[in-house]
């Protein structure tokens, strides 16, 4: 069984479909499951492959993240592979029913409470890939990592901050995953072209004109986490950053075993109501 959040377009469609035209059964774990649903028979039409599902996801609830990885152990089946796609860019400072900044929650803790759920009904041999950004580089994981609200609220330095925490959780949960033999990587699937990319500001045509040159299809975007999820490579490799199929270096803050472990504490501490 496979896993894939956020699956109803862009990247995360191209990762489920190249999954189902491998003969993968594939959960398409979505927020808006009327877009999915049609989504999933596209691609159904496309691979031949009817073992496609739509289960709800919404990563800005952490009770909805429980409701979800509970029906998972109840199902019964184990899964083989976790791709934690779904992400989000907030021009406008909002907050979830939880009470963190929704940016934070949706990219970096709703991801991890639904990892930190789903590892007792992961198989031995996993793999568990997690989507960062090349933006980590402008982000920070600091005291007030958790406290973001309107008076401090830049849209790329709060979602390179949660990027970057994406980097840390990889790292530390290979290491704790290692017994398992369970995968643990992150990828950066680089500037592709999704809703994800507009502002919806004065600048957006002046943007899309600079970037043009450099901006990726949905497919260039889900090569690498495909390139990851296959039984010839996917054993190898645990606790690396990934773009083009090509290893990156991590972060130096990624490599502190400190700043690793802080991270996974206070988020242990805040998420110990749903854990």
């Amino acid at each position: 069984m496979d896993i894939v959040t956020g699956a109803n377009g862009g990247i995360g469609k191209e990762i489920t479909l190249g999954l189902a035209r491998r003969g993968h059964r594939v959960i398409m774990a979505c927020r808006n499951t009327d877009v999915a649903e049609n989504v999933r028979q596209e691609i159904i039409a496309v691979s031949g492959n009817r073992c496609i599902e739509v289960w709800p996801l919404d990563l800005t609830s952490f009770e909805h993240v429980r409701t979800f990885a509970e029906r998972m152990r109840q199902d019964g089946e184990k899964v083989q592979l976790l791709v934690n796609n779904a992400g989000i860019m907030c021009r406008d400072f909002s907050v979830t029913e939880d009470g963190f900044e929704t940016m934070t929650q949706v990219n970096y803790m709703g991801p991890y409470l639904l990892t930190r759920l789903l590892l007792p009904v992961m198989q031995r041999g996993a793999t568990i890939v997690n989507t960062s950004s090349c933006t980590y580089r402008l982000g920070k994981v600091e005291n007030d990592f958790f406290q973001a609200d309107a008076r401090n609220y830049a849209l790329f330095r709060i979602y390179g901050n949660a990027k970057l925490a994406v980097l840390l959780f990889t790292v530390e949960l290979a290491e704790r995953c290692r017994e398992m033999e369970i995968g643990v990587n992150a990828v950066d699937p680089g500037v592709v072209n999704t809703n994800m990319i507009t502002m919806h500001r004065w600048f957006d045509p002046l943007a899309d004109l600079f970037f043009r040159p450099f901006i990726r299809s949905p497919r260039q975007g889900a090569d690498t986490t495909l390139f990851l999820a296959d039984e010839a490579y996917k054993r190898h490799f645990t606790a690396s950053f990934w773009k083009n199929r090509r290893r990156k270096t991590m972060p130096q803050m990624a490599q502190d075993d400190m700043a690793r472990l802080q991270l996974w504490e206070r988020t242990e501490q805040l998420l110990t109501k749903y854990l």
